[in-house]
């Protein structure tokens, strides 16, 4: 990742990758982890954190796609219900990417 974005200036806010949370658990393990705990959050996507096992702390905690305690205000935004009432709504999509390649992989093939 060094590689990619050499500077904290250019670290992202957020990396959603698949095995999110093996990453953090080498990075941890490879002392790196405080450099970029300091400026970016790794989160799985939504299908690996609901299947992922629930006793996986790390994973539960650090890798949560849509934390609900207030600590990524730009991954969850408070929406409203027909009825009035509030809800938790996830602010992005982590599917978009693989549905853009289905639409290219089908274009490609139809021409």
């Amino acid at each position: 990742m060094k590689k990619v974005y050499p500077t904290k200036e250019s670290h992202p806010d957020y990396i959603c990758i698949d095995k999110a949370c093996k990453l953090l658990k080498h990075m941890a393990a490879q002392g790196h982890w405080d450099e970029w705990s300091e400026t970016t959050r790794l989160i799985v996507d939504t299908y690996h954190y609901k299947t992922h096992l629930k006793t996986d702390i790390l994973c539960q905690t650090w890798c949560n796609p849509a934390p609900t305690d207030g600590s990524a205000p730009n991954l969850v935004v408070k929406a409203t219900a027909s009825d009035g009432s509030t809800y938790d709504k996830r602010a992005f999509n982590t599917q978009v990417n693989l549905i853009l390649i289905f639409i290219i992989i089908d274009n490609l093939i139809n021409q």
